[in-house]
């Protein structure tokens, strides 16, 4: 046996939809006569997840994580390809040996009873589980002291706040003692403090318990606090497979200088002579000052550009000036509009 814990081998997903024409006529013309629409959601992809990693499953709405997360759940079947877990299961088929070895928990979707405490939920999947009373209250005990919520056991889920519902649904998922937990937005929505608390717990997870954990998520701060390698999907295909900090290589390495300018002249000076350099590139300031000009450089020619800067416009009309690295945020859109470029 080796440490391999999920193979995805040409994994695709299509979908049927349906056309119709709009209005009474058409709605009535589509009981008879309906023109199916085939969206392949996920193209063939594959890679191989192994024993201990916290990996990022990324992408835009629409590039098709979710989808391939739910393939490698068993959740829905893929269309061609497989996924095979821990070397022996196909997860198509759920086989119950599978199942118990894994957990989930999906941010916008309940597992807990909204009108029973968390607890009655916790003693549910210790029958499922059939978890030994000494094994389960050691468990819960430890969970609890993490998230430090040891007085919420006994409120109805309903009357708990969203980051404290988020909490018990993460106990939930890992009472069991699963090898393989996948996390579906597990922050979405929760305030920073909540969001902290949470990101904490799934690190103390992956690093005390083990457990190898698959993670999708818009927010950058938790694929920075957490993950130590991503997958980029786009478009329904993995553009990109490797460490975090390997992104550098493609984006990053570089430097982004944001200067707040005094007057439009000096202004449009310097987006001219930004867009006529081959080594600079403009970057959309979501600034509201129509002075505020962002470009990004690679870290070589950063101490130059500097220079250069003050051949073009005078060192007065300079409000502020900062350089620093591009922001996560940043290196993936570009990477997402490289990519969408590549295709048309």
């Amino acid at each position: 046996m080796t440490d391999i814990v999920i193979e995805v081998k040409d994994l695709a997903k299509t979908y049927t939809t349906f056309k119709k024409q709009e209005g009474f006529a058409g709605a009535i013309g589509s009981f008879f006569r309906r023109e199916t629409v085939p969206v392949r959601a996920v193209k063939p992809t594959s890679f191989v997840i192994r024993k201990g990693e916290f990996v990022g499953l990324l992408g835009p709405n629409g590039a098709g994580k979710t989808t391939i997360l739910k393939m490698m759940t068993g959740l829905i079947p893929p269309t061609s390809g497989r996924c095979l877990a821990f070397e022996q299961f196909d997860t198509s088929k759920r086989p119950k040996q599978y199942l118990r070895r894994l957990g989930m928990v999906m941010g916008q979707r309940n597992q807990l009873h909204p009108d029973l405490p968390a607890v009655d939920s916790f003693r549910l999947s210790q029958a499922i589980y059939d978890i030994p009373e000494g094994r389960f209250n050691d468990r819960l005990k430890t969970c609890l002291s993490l998230f430090e919520i040891e007085g919420k056991l006994n409120i109805p889920v309903r009357k708990l706040s969203l980051g404290e519902r988020m909490k018990m649904e993460l106990i939930l998922a890992i009472l069991h003692e699963p090898e393989l937990l996948f996390l579906d937005e597990p922050t979405i929505g929760l305030d920073f403090n909540a969001a902290r608390q949470i990101r904490k717990f799934l690190a103390e997870a992956n690093q005390k318990f083990g457990i190898t954990i698959i993670l999708t998520s818009h927010y950058t701060k938790d694929i920075e606090e957490l993950c130590r390698r991503v997958i980029l999907v786009n478009h329904g295909t993995t553009i990109f497979d490797g460490p975090l900090n390997a992104l550098d290589d493609r984006i990053q390495g570089e430097r982004q200088f944001t200067l707040v300018l005094s007057d439009q002249t000096a202004t449009s000076k310097l987006i001219h002579w930004i867009k006529e350099s081959s080594e600079l590139s403009l970057i959309d300031s979501e600034s509201e000052d129509p002075c505020e000009v962002s470009f990004s450089v690679t870290a070589r020619h950063a101490p130059t550009t500097a220079q250069k800067i003050f051949d073009i416009i005078p060192a007065g009309s300079v409000r502020d000036f900062t350089i620093g690295e591009r922001s996560l945020e940043d290196i993936f859109s570009e990477i997402y509009r490289r990519t969408s470029e590549e295709r048309t």
